[in-house]
């Protein structure tokens, strides 16, 4: 049960208004009540905008952090890393040391067709 101020309650305080402060004090009554009833509000206003803003700053922050493990878990950064990982490594290839290159065909004399090079002369009675 809703008890609600009706028509006969509002009647009933407007007489008991003009017994206890007078006819000639309740406009001026009134209107204070009705400044009061109004600061009331708009208090209950501006506390209620603070309520939402916080809540609208808590959403914000949220939605924040998901677009952040949205950016982080994008596919195109892991390539990207593994891009430069590969270029690092790339890199550090070139500036190593050339590991010794195995003999070309073409420098074998006897595949490309030259001579023998000719055989270092012994002496009689030499050893190796």
């Amino acid at each position: 049960m809703n008890p609600g101020i009706g028509a006969p309650e509002i009647l009933i305080i407007v007489i008991l208004a003009l017994v206890v402060v007078g006819p000639k004090d309740l406009p001026l009554m009134v209107r204070k009540a009705g400044r009061f009833m109004g600061k009331m509000r708009a208090m209950a206003r501006d506390f209620q905008r603070s309520f939402d803003d916080l809540g609208r700053e808590a959403e914000l922050s949220e939605l924040r952090k998901e677009i952040e493990a949205i950016k982080a878990a994008n596919p195109m950064n892991e390539i990207r890393a593994e891009l430069k990982k590969a270029e690092a490594e790339a890199m550090a290839e070139d500036t190593a040391p050339a590991a010794p290159r195995p003999a070309d065909i073409r420098d074998h004399p006897r595949l490309a067709g030259r001579s023998t090079p000719p055989a270092p002369s012994r002496e009689p009675g030499q050893t190796d």
